[in-house]
C-alpha cells in the first residue's frame, strides 16, 4: 500500500516541518508520496496525481488524503528559470527551459520577471468565484472517477481552505484554534502536524482493517510527542 497527500502548505514540508502524511506513513511502514505544495493550487494537486495515477505509482489499494485549498488559484508555464529566493519553502517547480509558476492572489510577490507580474495581475483580474466554483465540482467529479475507476481510496482532509467548497472529509480546521499548534494563522508547527496525524490515523487504521469507523483496538505510539 501506498499513502499520498495532495494539497496545498497546509500540507507541506516548510521551516523544516516534517508533515503529517511523512508522519503517518511511518506509523504504517508504507511508501509515501508527496503531492503538496505552498501556493499549490487544486489544479496542481490534480495534475500531479493524476500523472501519479498515469504511471502506475498509485494503483488499487492505495490511498489519497485530499486537502483542497482555495478555489482561485491555478498555475501556469512561466518563461524564466529563476525561482523564488526562499530558503524555507518552494514556491515553483522546473519546467523544462522554464518553470511552472502558481497563480494567487498573492502571485505577484513573488513573481521574478515582468511577465509573471503581469500575468497575476491578468490572473487576479480574470478570476470569478461562480466560474471557479463550476470547475472545482466538475474536476474533482472527474478526478473522483478516476480514483474509483483504479480502486484508490480518496479521503478528503478538511481545513480553512476548503470552507467555501467542502468534501466532506476528517476536520482539521480547528486545529489552528489553539496557539501551541501553530507556526502562523494558517499553518501548523512540528506539534500541530503531529496532533493531525493522531487525529487521522484511526481513520486509516481502520480502512485497513475493513472497520471504517471503528477503531478502539488502534492504538498510536505516543513517542511522536516527544
Amino acid at each position: 500500500m501506498k499513502l499520498a497527500v495532495g494539497g496545498c502548505s497546509f500540507s507541506d514540508y516548510r521551516y523544516g516541518i516534517t508533515p503529517y502524511g511523512k508522519r503517518i506513513s511511518e506509523e504504517l511502514d508504507c511508501e509515501y508520496i508527496h503531492a503538496a505544495a505552498c501556493a499549490g493550487s487544486n489544479n496542481r494537486i490534480w495534475r500531479v496525481l493524476t500523472r501519479h495515477i498515469i504511471d502506475k505509482d498509485l494503483t488499487a489499494g492505495d490511498i489519497i488524503l485530499l486537502q483542497y485549498t482555495i478555489i482561485d488559484r491555478k498555475e501556469t508555464w512561466s518563461p524564466d528559470p529563476k525561482p523564488y529566493d526562499s530558503p524555507v519553502e518552494s514556491l515553483d517547480e522546473p519546467w523544462e527551459d522554464g518553470k511552472i509558476f502558481r497563480l494567487s492572489v498573492h502571485s505577484e510577490e513573488y513573481a521574478v520577471c515582468n511577465t509573471e507580474k503581469q500575468y497575476s495581475k491578468y490572473h487576479n483580474r480574470c478570476n470569478n468565484v461562480s466560474f471557479n466554483t463550476e470547475m472545482f465540482w466538475t474536476n474533482h467529479a472527474m478526478f473522483d472517477a478516476l480514483c474509483k475507476q483504479n480502486n484508490i481510496t480518496l479521503i478528503n482532509i478538511n481545513t480553512q481552505y476548503d470552507r467555501d467548497n467542502r468534501v466532506p472529509g476528517i476536520v482539521l480546521d480547528d486545529i489552528l484554534e489553539e496557539k501551541e499548534l501553530r507556526l502562523d494563522t494558517a499553518h501548523m508547527n512540528q506539534k500541530g502536524h503531529i496532533v493531525s496525524a493522531l487525529r487521522i490515523l484511526p481513520d486509516l487504521k481502520g480502512l485497513i482493517n475493513g472497520q471504517w469507523n471503528s477503531f478502539s483496538d488502534f492504538s498510536l505510539s505516543r513517542s511522536w510527542l516527544y
